[in-house]
């Protein structure tokens, strides 16, 4: 198992839905998985501190884990069939804490819980093998001899009628 951090939720330009970004956390691998608007804006507004006039239904489902005196141990992001991502919820019960329930779930339901409960996430190393992506290092593109023709149309432009709409 390897532990994971969400780097970012984004909206995807190809769909309505949105992509979680989750990050190994000693290394470069990301783990991209689509998911619903409504996962991802249920991951989003928790992260960023958005508070809603009602509770979501992670919410919901976060305090009863919590009002049952459960403690979710972890998420893992544990098998990838048919391009779709598949997850368990890990969680100790008891008074003792000593009996361990696993719960399928879909991994963007398992992230929008495990965030509000600050819980580790995981995704099996074969996961991250088989969908991981690392970093493309782009070529600095700072200097201005590589801006080439972009350089040129800035040079010819004439700014000094901006002023005259004013």
């Amino acid at each position: 198992m390897i532990e994971m951090k969400i780097e970012s939720v984004r909206v995807s330009l190809m769909s309505t839905n949105q992509v979680v970004i989750l990050k190994e956390m000693d290394g470069e691998r990301r783990l991209p998985i689509f998911i619903g608007k409504t996962e991802g804006d249920a991951i989003s507004f928790h992260l960023n501190g958005v508070v809603v006039p009602r509770p979501l239904t992670h919410d919901l489902a976060a305090d009863i884990l919590s009002r049952l005196g459960a403690r979710l141990s972890h998420i893992l992001i544990n098998d990838l069939r048919n391009q779709h991502f598949y997850a368990v919820v890990v969680m100790h019960l008891g008074d003792d804490q000593e009996q361990e329930i696993t719960l399928d779930a879909r991994p963007s339901d398992a992230i929008a819980i495990a965030v509000r409960l600050g819980c580790p996430i995981f995704a099996d190393e074969h996961i991250l093998d088989e969908a991981g992506v690392e970093p493309i290092e782009e070529p600095d593109t700072s200097s201005k001899e590589d801006l080439g023709a972009f350089s040129d149309f800035i040079s010819s432009l004439d700014l000094s009628d901006l002023d005259k709409n004013k």
